[in-house]
């Protein structure tokens, strides 16, 4: 991938020891050190963290810098994309309007958007704002209806009638990003404002984050990070993740100093400077277990500390609620395609730490809060980050491996068995939308959406595509032929969604 991708490459080591920014007295003895040496273990290039104990921000700092490309240090201000942990303020904004008398958990998603419908009739006759909250509409990931799509916000809600589910509605949790875009647009239509304006008027504006917005288009702001994606230990630039159409499952940008006054909030039972913008019982709903997601321990300590530090995990609204070495925990993660970021809160300890940082699919945040989490209750100090990034390492050898013997078996002379131009065409799905498939400078080209990439043979009707800075990996797209050597269609998707395109009539 990291060929296909144009980054200017400079020593990432030297960026990573970039000191840290703010001079601030740290809340736990040899904190920067460790996470400044673990930045460097893992190639992050910037990153910030806050912590919050009893209402006060105990600590707000940035590490590294904004890119590999541009040497400007993070620091608390510091703008990073939220991804996932952008599904608590969708959750909380739910709340607020249940607060107000304007919105039920149990109102059907129907009520507030008319164009609404499910594949699976259960669904759509019953599916609630609480069934989107807390993922247990039966459907599956289909990350590809919205990421890299030139879809609408409106278009990723309405193809959900396409959509079949995986799983019998109510019956388990299945974690997923589009019936959220449906429950905070819902949610917008109860407000009577867009999800937007109702989160910056009900929650950043009355928090004071002033420096937050609930999606990247028109940011103008110099002390924003660049998102990053790794290649065989070798980080790149990626491209700005597009937000617009995930809106309400991950859009907020936001930083360190006002992640952590949403920390507080959350921690002071949703009162902000004296004043209730949320009942404590409607807050509460978004705490508490709505959907078993785990069942046994996980993870597991080393050496002395093997006993299990989590026995559980639930899912809330927004919040995935778990005891963390016996102790109640509300935590989410967030990845887009070039940042991962971290939230957590001790909610019976008032303690919260969030972690942002530059960097796509990053085991760093969470390994970070845990090892704060860890510090304030006093538990043996263990090297986190050192004992996971030596688990990976054998996964990591066995994946180049796997990785290098496919390439080894793939002929280098390999040509498709039909003429170029018999490929092309425009391939349809009503979940997925168009892909154009068309010949340029003697090869295969497929643009789906803002994603285009050379398509490479591999082997009889499959082809592989990677597409720079989609981190989603190669793509294997297989070409559907009759017996009479016609193509009627491609197989498209990612992991376990793939679906058929069929081939339009020219």
């Amino acid at each position: 991938m990291a060929a296909a991708v144009t980054a200017v490459w400079i020593s990432v080591a030297a960026v990573i020891a970039a000191r840290p920014v703010t001079a601030q007295q740290e809340p736990f003895r040899g904190l920067d050190a460790y996470i400044a040496k673990a930045m460097q273990r893992w190639k992050i290039p910037g990153l910030s963290v806050a912590i919050v104990r009893n209402d006060s921000v105990l600590y707000a700092k940035g590490f590294g810098t904004l890119s590999i490309s541009n040497a400007t240090p993070v620091n608390d201000q510091t703008l990073f994309e939220l991804g996932s942990t952008t599904k608590a303020f969708t959750a909380t904004l739910a709340a607020m309007l249940v607060s107000d008398g304007t919105l039920r958990w149990t109102d059907r998603l129907a009520d507030y958007l008319p164009g609404f419908r499910m594949y699976d009739p259960a669904a759509n006759e019953e599916a609630t704002i609480r069934d989107a909250l807390t993922h247990q509409t039966g459907i599956g990931r289909a990350e590809m209806l919205w990421l890299g799509s030139n879809a609408t916000r409106d278009e990723v809600v309405h193809r959900l009638r396409f959509l079949k589910p995986q799983s019998p509605f109510r019956s388990t949790f299945s974690y997923q990003n589009v019936m959220f875009v449906a429950a905070g647009e819902a949610v917008a239509k109860a407000g009577g404002d867009s999800w937007e304006g109702l989160v910056r008027r009900r929650i950043f504006e009355p928090l004071g984050m002033t420096s937050t917005v609930a999606e990247g288009r028109g940011l103008t702001s110099t002390n924003a990070a660049l998102p990053h994606g790794m290649d065989h230990d070798m980080a790149y630039v990626q491209p700005k993740f597009n937000s617009q159409n995930i809106g309400p499952a991950g859009a907020i940008i936001s930083n360190a100093q006002d992640m952590a006054k949403w920390l507080r909030f959350q921690l002071n039972d949703g009162v902000v400077n004296g004043k209730r913008l949320v009942s404590s019982a409607a807050l509460r709903e978004t705490h508490s277990p709505q959907a078993l997601m785990t069942t046994g321990a996980a993870p597991r300590g080393t050496g002395a500390d093997s006993v299990p530090v989590t026995n559980f995990s639930t899912y809330g609204m927004g919040w995935i609620v778990l005891d963390y070495r016996h102790e109640l925990a509300w935590q989410h993660s967030g990845g887009t395609l070039g940042m991962t970021s971290q939230v957590g809160m001790l909610p019976e300890k008032r303690f919260g730490v969030v972690v942002l940082s530059n960097m796509a699919s990053a085991a760093l945040p969470q390994l970070i809060m845990n090892y704060i989490f860890d510090r304030q209750l006093g538990a043996p100090v263990r090297d986190l980050s050192g004992d996971m990034y030596t688990r990976l390492l054998p996964l990591r050898r066995r994946a180049d491996s796997l990785e290098k013997a496919l390439a080894a078996a793939h002929p280098v002379d390999a040509r498709p068995p039909l003429p170029l131009a018999a490929y092309s065409g425009v391939f349809t799905d009503s979940v997925y939308g168009e892909a154009n498939v068309t010949v340029k400078d003697g090869r295969l080209e497929l643009q789906r959406g803002y994603w285009n990439a050379p398509l490479q043979f591999w082997n009889a009707t499959n082809f592989r595509w990677v597409v720079p800075g989609a981190a989603t990996g190669p793509l294997f797209i297989k070409f559907e032929v009759s017996p009479e050597n016609v193509v009627t269609g491609l197989y498209f998707g990612l992991g376990a969604d793939v679906r058929l395109l069929t081939r339009r009539a020219p």
